[in-house]
């Protein structure tokens, strides 16, 4: 052995004795029932391998190196991550769970879905690639879990194996996925399972295995989901304003944070489920047994201004207790906002993630508009017809209301000269006096001016509830209609080259007609209204003009679906009226009645005479008030 060889032999021997006392493992007190598998996994190998020459001992040096590294990391997993340690490292794949709807790739790291590209028959607009109900790079999905000992624990850290994997659902045999998480009390298993022709994903864990190693009482587990929703419409203003979190708290309504405008809340009952919804789609996480009260929900739009690929970012932190024997199994959803696949799923108020409308509109839509919208589009195939269609019927239901309209204004407009001798007779006048002359006129020729009003509010339902049926259909997303290539989304007949404020950069076909019909019907209705008022009050004929200019900023950037509707509707409103002066309603007649009721002797119900003698009282004190100036 030459000189060099004894130096470096004698360096190696000084680098172990280092080692060992500075690094020795031993020192380190492995948990409780983890002494086995800690110790083997960290013994060191102590048969010497020295080479007699200056190369083997410097390859003999890294290796002692190398295994010093690993020992420490070792160390340092074991601390971090206690019984979970052994889950510290593996290799990371994406698996992908996919029937004749949905793919779903779920990671091996972490353990959880990661991404979820719907079927080809959804595609976005902007792009014409199948959805993406979110984006995978920007977004993530963790169980946080405490370990017995208090250490947080998140499964994004972790790594899990395969135990089997079946990636395609196809006739009665459904995708599946079963992945382990090793521990040093036993493998923790989760379960996937996606059924065909379903978009529902149901999510199973192992809790036997899992109450060994981890708290699994109220709320020391967390599901974490951060999500960035994509564009995938025409118009992202739009697809904004439609974009939040849904959710829904047992014995209770399903509720919703403000929708396009930052917003958060926090729940105060268990929670049943939380969507992340958008115009058409959703990504959801269902409990049957629910998640704990003090859920945390959060919705705000992307930081970014001019930000064109995401509509809406979105956060929800979900207390578990895993102690109750079937809160491991949960339930996803990855899917469109149609009636028939959420309804589909049997949760309690989950098909209200389709935004009818509050109240008597949204009862309206779903129990009168969408069956009659359904049954129509199962036998055209044009939504453009179906939507003309469903336009006459709901104005031949509302004829008999409109009818009655129509009469109450050609009474007033018989008794308009009358109406304009008082309101000259009594000019620059007592205006309660004026007031009780036009009363007694009104009780004289048998005129309610308030019945014109009360068509007019029946009829507000089922406006309204239109406004809102239309942009929430599915039905109509990407379906042509005359150069309309989206119902779902704005038309365009001209693409500016600049930006008008509160308008955009396009312009709307329909919303145009929409609007050059609205002022046709309105000049028409109004044609008998005066041109002036009493001082202090505003010009109704000229709010009523100037309303269908503001129309034309208002409904500009809506789904041309809806604009088309009430472009149609103001058509069949022109002809209806056209045909009810023509053929119905006969203004000399009217006046005929008119003057037969200025003859009939006059019986004052209990209340007129109450408003008349409040009248009086009124005009008195009003007199007095005058005196005591004076």
């Amino acid at each position: 052995m030459d000189r060099n060889s004894v130096i470096g032999f004698f360096l190696m021997l000084a680098l172990l004795l280092v080692y060992f006392l500075v690094f020795d493992p031993g020192e380190q007190m492995p948990a409780e029932g983890q002494s086995q598998t800690i110790d083997s996994t960290l013994k060191i190998s102590d048969e010497p391998a020295i080479a007699p020459d200056s190369a083997s001992g410097t390859a003999a040096l890294t290796a002692i190196t190398d295994s010093a590294a690993k020992a420490r990391l070792q160390i340092e997993q074991l601390n971090r991550f206690g019984a979970f340690y052994p889950a510290a490292e593996g290799e990371t794949k994406k698996l992908t769970l996919s029937n004749n709807k949905v793919s779903i790739d779920i990671s091996t790291k972490g353990g959880l879905p990661v991404e979820a590209v719907l079927a080809q028959n959804f595609i976005t607009y902007w792009d014409s690639v199948p959805v993406r109900l979110w984006d995978g790079a920007v977004s993530s999905m963790a169980l946080e879990l405490k370990t017995r000992d208090g250490k947080p624990i998140s499964s994004s850290d972790l790594h899990f194996s395969v135990r089997r994997y079946e990636a395609q659902a196809s006739g009665d045999k459904p995708a599946l996925l079963e992945l382990e998480l090793p521990t040093t009390e036993g493998n923790i298993s989760v379960t996937y399972i996606l059924t065909p022709d379903n978009y529902e994903l149901s999510m199973t864990i192992d809790q036997a295995n899992l109450s060994k190693v981890a708290d699994t009482g109220a709320s020391a587990s967390r599901f974490v989901w951060k999500a960035s929703a994509l564009h995938q419409e025409k118009g992202i203003a739009n697809e904004r304003q439609h974009s939040s979190v849904f959710f829904r708290e047992f014995e209770e309504k399903r509720d919703y944070l403000s929708e396009s405008t930052e917003d958060e809340t926090t729940t105060e009952g268990r929670l049943n489920w939380v969507a992340f919804k958008q115009n058409f789609f959703n990504a959801a996480i269902i409990s049957d047994q629910g998640f704990e009260s003090g859920a945390s929900l959060k919705s705000y739009p992307p930081a970014l201004e001019g930000d064109t690929l995401h509509t809406m970012h979105y956060e929800a932190v979900l207390p578990i207790d895993f102690s109750a024997s079937a809160a491991g199994n949960f339930r996803f959803y990855f899917g469109p906002n149609e009636f028939k696949s959420l309804k589909a799923l049997e949760v309690e108020e989950f098909g209200r993630i389709i935004d009818y409308g509050w109240g008597i509109f949204g009862w309206v839509n779903r129990n009168i508009v969408r069956p009659l919208f359904i049954f129509l589009s199962e036998l055209i195939p044009n939504y453009g017809i179906v939507i003309l269609i469903v336009t006459i019927l709901i104005k031949l239901l509302l004829f008999p209301v409109t009818w009655k309209n129509y009469l109450s204004s050609a009474k007033m407009r018989v008794l308009k000269p009358e109406m304009d001798e008082l309101n000259k007779k009594y000019e620059g006048k007592d205006a309660l006096e004026k007031q009780q002359a036009i009363m007694g006129l009104y009780r004289e020729t048998g005129v309610n001016p308030m019945a014109g009003c009360i068509p007019v509010l029946l009829q507000m339902p089922i406006l309204y509830a239109m406004f809102r049926f239309f942009p929430a259909s599915i039905e109509l997303r990407q379906k042509g209609f005359l150069w309309a290539e989206d119902l779902g989304g704005y038309d365009s007949i001209l693409n500016l080259p600049f930006n008008i404020p509160l308008y955009g950069s396009h312009v709307s076909g329909f919303t145009l007609l929409m609007a050059a019909s609205t002022f046709i019907y309105t000049r028409m209705s109004t044609a008998q209204m005066p041109t002036t008022t009493q001082p202090g009050m505003p010009n109704m004929k000229l709010i009523m003009n100037i309303f269908p200019f503001m129309m034309l900023f208002f409904f500009n950037s809506f789904p041309s679906g809806l604009s088309f509707y009430y472009f149609a509707a103001n058509v069949i409103s022109i002809g209806q009226m056209w045909f009810i002066k023509e053929y119905i309603i006969d203004e000399s007649k009217i006046r005929e009645k008119i003057e037969a009721n200025k003859k009939k002797p006059k019986k004052k119900s209990a209340f007129a005479q109450r408003l008349e003698e409040m009248q009086k009282q009124q005009q008195e004190k009003l007199r007095n008030q005058k005196n005591s100036r004076k």
